[in-house]
């Protein structure tokens, strides 16, 4: 349930917020990650990568997505082309099984279009020979003879679509999954349009990835009771965990947001990411870390789950606030909840402050959940052994084949020009071996005029919807008296005194 705080000035810009996610159609929603800096922590791109390195973008053992978003783009046709190759599993797997664009499980999209991309081992291209120099008739084995090849022309990859009438179009590059020791290299997307060449941002990779604790960008400091002198410790996402997807995890709390600055309207900032509290997919066991390495039995986070003990205070939440704590030996600002301001002078007396928890792992209804934990003691096609921390191959291949599931959101309105930080954060250290793995920070914008059609329909359903009312700290009240109130009845939600 959306946890909500409120200053009584940041009410009209919280009144959204209360009539939650429900209140406006999935299709009124456009893209607007072009407003945000660094979405996937490299410039240009949202979703998630591994590396860049050689000046080329790679994903080694996950699914993934990196894409973006061109806004208000003519209408006619495009042809996007790109460097990239894709290896299902190890060398010899891949060229055995392979041939005839079997597990050729990676592709680059253009609006509705996409093409496969090229396999490693596509056309009887071979390894480097023992001994031998590697040149670009050779199969790359790192990225810096991926580097050689595509300077060389080649692996190229190219994909048209027409574009019906001017609008946003979306384009990138994804892999559904394969095994253990998968590999994707990409680099050099350019875009041509009905009128010529379009801009794609970073599309040569020229800029790389930054996920650094001390990057300005997205602020990566805490909110920690372990503070010491005054400032925050910072953590940074963890990346290159075996999969397409940033992470944290095993008790350590984080903060990481940024500054943006929004025209007034409504808005939703989202990211598709679960938290499972604590270690353990199964009932009364859990794998150790750190050098254990074995089942042991115990209250897992699916006991946890099951009997509803987790403790909110140890959930993870995205959030969105125009408010921040100001330190005076430091001049950076650190997204904070007023009430966790005990030692800063709060930025904002009157802010808002809204958060929405991450979604449990399950909460969905799955066969089979995904896992970070060691499947065996030892190194196989399809497992990762033993590790420290865990992996994210399954959770990226979960994301990356369900884009719907696991989707969290925090929806705001602002009815002025605002600077507001969003961001996602866990505030403890607890429970030991959560969970967090994410992608694809998205910031989407509410369209109006998409929503004309239906509108009758909705406020007749309004008008026989039950009415809640809540006061000005977003508390609900059953038998509201003499005062001001928010009034939600349905999909309509007003301000009202009540005498």
């Amino acid at each position: 349930m959306k946890k909500m705080y409120f200053k009584n000035a940041a009410l009209a810009m919280s009144l959204l917020a209360l009539a939650g996610t429900s209140a406006m159609a999935e299709g009124n929603w456009r893209n607007v990650n072009y407003l945000l800096q660094n979405p996937a922590f490299i410039p240009g791109w949202s979703g998630a990568l591994t590396a860049v390195d050689q000046g080329i973008g790679e994903v080694y053992n996950g699914a993934f997505e990196l894409y973006q978003v061109l806004p208000d783009m003519p209408a006619g046709e495009y042809k996007l082309t790109c460097n990239a190759f894709y290896r299902y599993a190890t060398n010899d797997l891949s060229k055995e099984n392979m041939g005839n664009g079997a597990n050729h499980n990676a592709y680059i999209f253009l609006g509705d279009a996409k093409k496969t991309v090229a396999g490693l081992f596509d056309g009887g291209v071979g390894s480097t020979p023992e001994g031998a120099e590697y040149s670009a008739e050779y199969a790359p084995n790192w990225l810096g003879e991926a580097a050689v090849a595509f300077a060389a022309g080649k692996y190229v990859n190219e994909v048209t679509f027409n574009l019906a009438e001017e609008g946003d179009l979306r384009l990138g590059i994804a892999n559904t999954g394969g095994r253990q020791d998968e590999w994707t290299a990409f680099d050099n997307f350019v875009l041509v349009g009905p009128n010529g060449p379009v801009a794609i941002p970073n599309g040569d990779f020229a800029e790389g990835l930054n996920v650094d604790k001390a990057q300005t960008i997205w602020d990566c400091d805490n909110i920690d009771s372990s503070a010491v002198d005054g400032k925050h410790s910072q953590k940074a996402p963890d990346v290159n965990k075996a999969g397409g997807v940033y992470r944290k995890t095993n008790a350590s709390p984080y903060n990481f947001g940024q500054l943006v600055e929004l025209e007034a309207g409504k808005y939703r900032f989202g990211v598709q990411s679960f938290l499972r509290y604590g270690g353990g997919n199964q009932a009364g066991g859990y794998v150790t870390v750190k050098g254990q390495w074995e089942m042991v039995e115990g209250e897992s986070a699916y006991d946890r789950h099951a009997a509803g003990s987790e403790a909110a205070t140890d959930h993870a939440y995205l959030y969105v606030t125009d408010g921040w704590d100001t330190w005076a030996d430091d001049t950076k600002c650190k997204p904070v909840k007023a009430e966790y301001a005990t030692d800063a002078e709060y930025g904002n007396p009157d802010a808002f402050y809204l958060e929405t928890p991450i979604k449990c792992l399950f909460d969905e209804n799955l066969a089979v959940y995904p896992d970070n934990e060691p499947k065996t003691d030892g190194l196989t096609e399809t497992g990762y052994g033993w590790c420290d921390s865990g992996f994210e191959a399954e959770a990226a291949a979960c994301f990356i084949n369900n884009p719907d599931m696991y989707r969290n959101y925090v929806e705001f309105e602002l009815p002025v020009k605002t600077a507001v930080w969003v961001g996602l954060k866990k505030d403890v250290n607890a429970p030991s071996q959560y969970w967090n793995p994410f992608r694809d920070f998205t910031l989407e914008k509410y369209d109006e005029a998409a929503g004309v059609q239906g509108v009758t329909a909705d406020m007749d359903a309004d008008a026989n919807a039950p009415v809640e009312y809540y006061n000005l700290q977003g508390i609900r009240v059953a038998n509201p008296e003499n005062g001001l109130y928010i009034v939600k009845q349905g999909k309509k939600v007003s301000k009202q005194v009540i005498r």
